[in-house]
């Protein structure tokens, strides 16, 4: 975009923002953490998240310890997702949101939602504040953790997009989730919003660039108001060698980037002492939208923010805590 394309750009921002036809709206992300009912599903590996009366079997002895991962093997041997700790984590989670303007903003982008039965749990405890619609598609995530949308304006359509992978082994394949499309129907506008919820740092970091690479390329090719949403997964440390968001800020805004410039991060990791930001909103560049000028917020409720500010990962045994993800929200203009 040439200098007199952005001035003008600007100008007419603005004098339709001064006569009254700029609409604002407001966006979360929120990776909820794991946020499972507790009902067997024998198509997913979910068997962590069952009560204690089903784990005794030697099935499920067996099949909890053929992971190799020590904290995740005693969570499948030993945690107790019993209906007391569904109850807790929806209701505290559901707090988190609401906190943001006493009524939660206008959409939400969850990840790590088990499937849409636990998430119209969610949206019950949520309804009573303008919240009227939801939507989520299975995916294949090995777990079954997908993404979801719950929203005070209609969603018109969802659909996925597998992302492009050019390498991988079958499980680290298996440890993705594919981006969740959902068309809103946003005062009169139609508006794209994908959720993301990208390859984990344990993986290589092709996966994450090839899922970059997948999200810019659907944005290029959508004419509606284009946002993109969720758990990108790229640690400080990554981003400070690879500049994978500073990549992708060619097209889109970036949500940290672009504003938030005393904020920490929406994750902190122990054994680094290291913040990064997961999660980010971002919105497509050169179409009718803009963020509101200091309108990115980090959540921070006291249920899950510790003395030093870093974020109480859910604790299903004490009851406490409620991810080890901060929500962001910010505010678009549209135009």
């Amino acid at each position: 975009m040439t200098k007199f394309n952005n001035i003008l750009f600007l100008i007419t921002f603005m004098l339709l923002s001064s006569l009254g036809f700029a609409s604002k709206f407001t966006v979360m992300t929120f990776n909820v953490e794991n946020l499972f009912d507790n009902l067997d599903d024998p198509q997913k590996e979910d068997e962590t998240y069952l009560p204690s009366s089903m784990k005794t079997s030697k099935i499920h002895i067996d099949q909890c310890n053929k992971i190799e991962v020590f904290k995740w093997r005693d969570d499948c041997l030993n945690i107790d997702w019993n209906d007391e700790v569904i109850e807790y984590k929806l209701n505290v989670i559901a707090e988190t949101i609401l906190s943001y303007e006493k009524h939660g903003p206008d959409v939400i982008g969850l990840q790590e939602v088990e499937n849409e039965n636990i998430l119209k749990q969610l949206f019950d405890r949520l309804k009573n504040h303008g919240y009227k619609f939801y939507t989520l598609v299975e995916g294949n995530d090995d777990r079954g953790i997908d993404n979801a949308f719950i929203s005070k304006y209609k969603i018109l359509n969802s659909k996925l997009h597998q992302i492009k992978f050019t390498g991988g082994s079958k499980d680290q394949i298996g440890d993705t989730r594919p981006i969740l499309e959902s068309v809103f129907m946003i005062k009169d506008k139609e508006v794209s919003i994908y959720n993301v919820h990208f390859p984990a740092p344990h993986n290589p970091l092709f996966m994450r660039k090839d899922a970059f690479a997948t999200l810019d390329k659907l944005g290029s090719n959508n004419k509606k108001i284009a946002i993109a949403l969720g758990d990108f997964n790229v640690t400080s440390a990554e981003n400070a060698k690879e500049k994978l968001y500073e990549n992708i800020h060619k097209n889109w805004f970036v949500s940290h980037l672009d504003q938030c410039a005393e904020c920490k991060g929406t994750n902190y990791y122990y054994r680094d002492d290291r913040w990064s930001f997961l999660d980010a909103v971002m919105l497509k560049r050169g179409g009718s939208a803009e963020f509101v000028e200091n309108s990115v917020e980090i959540i921070k409720v006291d249920a899950q923010t510790r003395d030093d500010g870093s974020p109480i990962r859910f604790n299903s045994k004490g009851l406490y805590g409620v991810s080890d993800h901060f929500p962001v929200v910010v505010t678009i203009n549209i135009y």
